[in-house]
């Protein structure tokens, strides 16, 4: 009788067990596909291409008149921006081990981690800055088109914001 009461707690202490083993295998795996991919690297190289970027969309926002003290102001505090957005993506890439673990397979990790030390894996890998490269001016020209669409539907926005604001409220039924 008493065997049988033990039996299930016995059974789930190893299915614990069994699951913490599993998940730190995971997350082993998970680190090594991080590291195959060069996860930091391609982070790096990402950074400094949005770094370039926004200095070049940066000096476009001041105006024309603006004095060499202003424009070394606003690039300072550009600068400052730019270290706090990295600094903040950095701690996010620091917890891709765990999201890795919990949405792939452990065969799926293991066979990240076999492509991405391939010749084929590590070649994909070394030409993936000259994707991002010819990336950049699409990127760009995008976000110049989009600018005006999204500055006109900022505008009827606030337009909208103001007519809704004039209206009288309903009435309200007792």
């Amino acid at each position: 009788m008493k065997f049988t009461r033990l039996l299930p707690v016995l059974l789930a202490l190893a299915t614990g067990a069994f699951a913490q083993d599993n998940n730190a295998t995971k997350l082993t795996l998970a680190r090594e596909a991080i590291a195959a991919v060069k996860a930091d690297k391609m982070f790096d190289s990402m950074m400094a291409q949005m770094k370039q970027m926004s200095a070049q969309m940066a000096s476009s926002a001041l105006p024309p008149q603006a004095t060499p003290a202003q424009r070394k102001k606003f690039d300072e505090f550009q600068g400052k921006i730019m270290d706090l957005s990295m600094e903040s993506a950095k701690g996010m890439l620091a917890q891709m081990d765990q999201i890795y673990a919990d949405v792939y397979s452990e065969a799926e990790l293991k066979a990240m981690v076999a492509f991405f030390k391939s010749a084929e894996g590590q070649s994909m890998l070394a030409k993936q800055p000259q994707i991002m490269q010819r990336m950049m001016p699409l990127m760009q020209s995008m976000q110049r088109d989009l600018m005006p669409k999204m500055k006109d539907l900022t505008t009827q926005f606030e337009a909208d914001m103001k007519e809704t604001k004039a209206m009288p409220a309903p009435a309200q039924k007792p």
